[in-house]
């Protein structure tokens, strides 16, 4: 992630860059750690829609909606008082020892050894009845800034390169483009969101192991480089 930041940073803001962002928050919503939330967003829209495609659509797209508006207040928040806390980064090597350290913790909850939940995924757990459109949206907003561990490193470099860029419209932008490429794969959740509940509940704890075991590895062996190079 040390590198992708770095890119970008060199790279100035282009459409590139949002292309990048884009299919950042795609990745950032088919990792493993977001197995279970896949499964319950599939649930939640399911129950409001009652077996209503175009209905389903309508769920997501509005709760869709309200992640977009926390990442716009999140971007402009970022790019106008993140740069501040730069020369802490620098000086810490946040970006050297933070995102190995949160796969590593990605990897033990994934293979049960801690757990935690967020507030958002328990509302998404246990939906109100009935759902509608602003129900939706509303539960969107929160889950705006709710990221998996398994993204915290993506995340992490994504709200550096904000702050260092410093431009209130291009953080509110990019912020936006990440949460929409999220917003792809709930979309797609919610269109087969029947099929892709049975796949996850057959798949499901195999691909956390595997994927609790490979996150931990990698969170390792960054540490281990991130630490030759200071």
């Amino acid at each position: 992630m040390e590198e992708l930041y770095h890119f970008t940073i060199t790279g100035g803001i282009s459409a590139s860059t949002y292309i990048l962002v884009f299919i950042v928050g795609i990745v950032s919503a088919v990792l493993a750690c977001y197995l279970p939330v896949l499964a319950m967003f599939a649930s939640y829209v399911q129950k409001g829609a009652a077996g209503e495609r175009r209905k389903a659509i309508r769920i997501a797209v509005s709760f869709i909606l309200g992640m977009v508006v926390t990442s716009v207040l999140f971007g402009l928040i970022i790019a106008l008082l993140g740069h501040q806390f730069l020369p802490a980064v620098e000086k810490y090597h946040l970006l050297i020892w933070v995102p190995p350290l949160f796969d590593i913790i990605a990897g033990l909850q994934l293979l049960g050894v801690i757990s935690f939940a967020m507030p958002a995924f328990q509302k998404l757990n246990r939906p109100q009845h009935p759902q509608n459109h602003l129900a939706a949206f509303k539960l969107g907003v929160p889950y705006g800034l709710v990221i998996s561990p398994c993204a915290i490193p993506i995340f992490f470099a994504l709200i550096s390169y904000i702050a260092l860029q410093g431009s209130p419209l291009h953080g509110a932008l990019l912020m936006t483009t990440y949460s929409l490429g999220k917003g792809v794969i709930l979309l797609a959740v919610a269109v087969f969101s029947i099929s892709i509940l049975s796949k996850l509940a057959r798949w499901g704890g195999p691909v956390r192991k595997v994927a609790g075991y490979l996150s931990i590895a990698i969170g390792i062996v960054f540490l281990v480089i991130g630490f030759m190079k200071i």
